[in-house]
């Protein structure tokens, strides 16, 4: 495996301005060249949450080992948090979206089959790329491009979704908005039109931090747009479980989250019904 990591401020020729992450950490199956044909592998690009107050460790690297073993090639995005808001993160995300397509080829992906999975305001930030790739700062920087950036499938995992007061998860709105923009313009069940990817989403129902309404508003309109969409709602688990193993659980409770597990192996079949396996090509 090769691992690496991208800055993507410096990869686009950007000014930093006063962004302080941007970078992109790759992880990359070896191309093992006895064997006569090779692998082009989907990719998966991995988001943490966090409530763009930090970029959680346990929903980084953990993630992308376990779908680098199904065989995906794996970036994780670090991206700026608050301070830092509005347009700084989607820019990035964008950023890391744009370079997967553009560098397919040297990363051994196939550029027509990248996923994104988000985890809570990285779900948040996941469904921006998916839903509003027609937003005037994306559009602003990249222009045409832009287009490119909405993933081919994204896996949602307990996000953050509306502005509802009802069911939102304050601080992660006021530190995406930081004052610039309505949080009523990113609540992603309402930016949600026709040609929206394939989505996978779980959640749990005791999650008392970004509660289970999210999904299922998501869901609601997903569906209603004719999207292909998959939803899991949990019946036991907190918030911020990640991969619910050993892995990022320390608790006794920790064998409760058997069932929630589920949701990776769940998410790899449904990624793989939309056709993200591996590919043989010839060298």
């Amino acid at each position: 495996m090769e691992i690496k990591t991208i800055d993507l401020y410096e990869y686009f020729g950007q000014a930093r301005g006063g962004a302080i992450s941007g970078y992109l950490t790759a992880y990359l199956h070896d191309d093992i060249t006895e064997q006569p044909k090779k692998r082009v592998r989907p990719a998966m690009l991995v988001i943490p949450g966090g409530g763009y107050a930090m970029v959680s460790r346990r929903e980084g690297e953990p993630i992308a080992l376990r779908y680098l073993a199904e065989g995906f090639n794996c970036f994780v995005l670090y991206y700026d948090v608050a301070p830092h808001g509005y347009p700084e993160q989607l820019l990035e995300a964008g950023m890391a979206m744009l370079y997967l397509r553009r560098e397919a080829v040297s990363l051994g992906i196939d550029g027509e089959h990248i996923a994104a999975v988000g985890f809570s305001a990285g779900g948040h930030l996941t469904g921006c790329i998916g839903f509003c790739t027609d937003d005037l700062a994306l559009q602003a920087a990249f222009g045409a491009e832009s287009a490119r950036i909405c993933p081919d499938a994204l896996v949602l995992c307990y996000p953050v979704v509306t502005a509802d007061e009802r069911y939102y998860h304050g601080g992660s709105f006021h530190n995406f908005c930081a004052g610039r923009v309505n949080a009523a313009d990113y609540s992603i069940e309402t930016r949600v039109n026709r040609g929206a990817p394939p989505c996978f989403i779980w959640a749990t129902t005791p999650d008392a931090c970004v509660p289970a309404e999210n999904s299922l508003m998501l869901y609601t309109a997903l569906k209603k747009a004719g999207a292909d969409v998959e939803l899991h709602i949990f019946e036991k688990g907190g918030h911020g479980l990640s991969t619910a193993d050993i892995e990022v659980c320390d608790d006794p409770a920790a064998s409760l989250h058997a069932r929630v597990r589920q949701w990776l192996p769940l998410s790899v079949s449904f990624l793989r019904t939309h056709g993200f396996a591996v590919q043989l090509s010839e060298r």
